[in-house]
């Protein structure tokens, strides 16, 4: 199994450079054959926001925002998994009163470009505490194709 870590420092709230500075890392490293390629927590965004109010801008839709667009790019393109972490807002509004909820989350894409994993931090940290909620399943644990049992965590 090749697994492709792909570690830089994003700045908080830089999204398009944290974006081009993944790209440009990703495209020196000659991933070709990878099973899989992950991606820090928060990737896009950074990380370490105060507030709620102070994310709020680059909070993500459950598998549909630049995050997810990213990983299904680079899924399809190199064949392979991909896990990227970012910051999730559910729409829960059929169970109104209830407002939207926020996680810090990871999404995993196969080579097909489909989710298959989607996993909410478990145990946050201080500065999780102030935005996001915590994911009530525990470490996603589950069977990917090429990859076998496979359990996905973020960072306490």
């Amino acid at each position: 199994m090749r697994i492709g870590c792909l570690q830089f420092a994003p700045q908080v709230g830089d999204v398009d450079n944290n974006l081009n500075r993944a790209d440009a890392v990703l495209s020196k490293a000659n991933p070709d054959d990878l099973d899989l390629l992950v991606l820090p927590e928060l990737a896009f965004t950074g990380y370490n926001f105060k507030s709620l109010q102070e994310i709020s801008p680059f909070l993500e839709p459950s598998g549909s925002g630049i995050s997810s667009l990213w990983a299904r790019t680079m899924a399809l393109k190199y064949n392979c998994y991909v896990a990227v972490g970012y910051p999730e807002k559910v729409d829960v509004s059929p169970k109104w009163p209830t407002g939207p909820e926020y996680y810090n989350s990871a999404i995993v894409v196969n080579g097909d470009g489909e989710t298959v994993a989607n996993y909410r931090k478990s145990f946050l940290y201080y500065t999780d505490e102030t935005w996001a909620l915590e994911g009530n399943k525990g470490f996603y644990d589950g069977y990917l194709p090429g990859l076998g049992n496979t359990s996905i965590g973020i960072c306490k």
